[in-house]
């Protein structure tokens, strides 16, 4: 059997990459539920920008018959140059250079009420220089239909805290952030061979939600050059998720595929598609490949633009009204490639290593193509089960 794990992305992370999560969720084959796996993970973008390294441990523990114990710890280095929106007049991007750390631990209690039914309370805690997180979830899960079938739903609600700059006192300040998001999917085995799986999750964020290291390009009428401005988007956005995936086993080539697509709108105007696929193929008994491509394309949100427009302004938090110059706001497309290798030493030590290529593209006309990363990522690790 095989299960995944979900990394977390650290703030800092998300204020550098794209929507689209680059870091891979890598195999563990379960003999046995107690389990202790290590991952490293190297995010190197092109033209030496931006470098984030992370460090991960996840362990699964037993505690009797009916309750399982699940965890991670993180630690995530971030280091070099993000863009911050805005183009200098000689053409070249402007970035911020940031350097923080980032620690974070989430803990799980699998409990089997019945047979069939399993309920997972979970809290999660992170925190960074500029950025801190809670977040407590509940979810639960039913098989019925002969264990064929499982519901699942649950709901989540993170409290966080963002450090952004009051630029009416040129000071530090603490603004909240909230995020609740509710799901409900079901998982089907179709045949011994075919298993399909669709779920919808709704969300609602409030609060501080615009990035403090993001600049608006603002041209003020009479001006001959855009000037940077504090980037302002709504204080409420709403989402919207669907996903769905179909994984056909081969038996003759002891393999199978798992093709996957994801819808999401928002309230900000984002539409973005996802489409995904992996091979995964068993070599010998010892080893597993695993190819994979992802290709995702979103619209622009509503109050993105390269620059703007409108009469000068002393006021030193901008003009009003929203807007933003982040490039992760604007129209574009990318791509994840890569190939995952897993080797089974033993039925208690296995080992993974991969490498995926990341690039994204504007497709506005107008944004310029160096804000776009372009990224290699590396991951290693290491699996002890017992």
């Amino acid at each position: 059997m095989t299960n995944k794990r979900k990394p977390f992305r650290s703030a800092s992370w998300a204020r550098c990459a794209g929507p689209l999560g680059i870091t891979l969720s890598l195999p563990r084959f379960l003999h046995a539920e107690n389990q202790v796996d290590y991952r490293y993970e190297y995010y190197s973008e092109d033209n030496n920008r931006m470098t984030i390294y992370t460090d991960s441990v996840y362990f699964e523990q037993k505690l009797t018959d009916a309750t399982v114990a699940k965890g991670e710890l993180v630690y995530d280095g971030i280091s070099g140059a993000t863009p911050k929106g805005t183009v200098y007049p000689n053409g070249k991007i402007a970035l911020t250079h940031l350097q923080d750390n980032r620690r974070s631990v989430s803990l799980q209690l699998d409990a089997s009420l019945t047979k069939d039914n399993t309920l997972t309370p979970g809290f999660a805690y992170s925190k960074e220089s500029d950025y801190q997180s809670y977040g407590l979830s509940l979810n639960d899960a039913i098989q019925f239909n002969e264990k064929n079938t499982t519901l699942e739903y649950g709901v989540s609600q993170n409290i966080d805290s963002v450090r952004n700059t009051d630029h009416t006192t040129d000071k530090y300040v603490w603004s909240d952030k909230y995020s609740t998001e509710g799901l409900i999917g079901v998982s089907q085995l179709l045949s011994p061979k075919t298993i399909f799986t669709a779920d919808f999750t709704f969300g609602n964020d409030s609060g501080y939600l615009s990035d403090p290291y993001r600049l608006a390009g603002y041209v003020p009428t009479g001006f001959p050059f855009s000037i940077g401005v504090p980037e302002r988007r709504p204080s409420h956005r709403n989402k919207e998720v669907f996903y769905t995936s179909l994984t056909q086993y081969f038996e003759k080539v002891n393999g199978s595929i798992e093709g996957s697509y994801r819808f999401y709108n928002d309230s900000y105007g984002v539409i973005a598609n996802t489409v995904g696929v992996t091979w995964r193929q068993w070599v010998g008994k010892h080893f597993i490949a695993e190819p994979f491509f992802r290709f995702y394309e979103q619209s622009a949100a509503n109050f993105y633009a390269t620059t703007f427009s409108g009469p000068f302004t002393t006021n030193p938090n901008g003009p009003p009204g929203f807007h933003s110059s982040d490039y992760r706001l604007s129209e574009f497309y990318s791509t994840d490639t890569g190939v995952q290798l897993t080797g089974i030493v033993n039925d208690h030590i296995h080992i993974v290593v991969g490498y995926h290529r990341y690039e994204m593209h504007g497709l506005d006309g107008k944004t310029s193509s160096a804000m776009y990363p372009e990224a290699n990522v590396y991951t290693a690790g290491v699996s002890f089960l017992w």
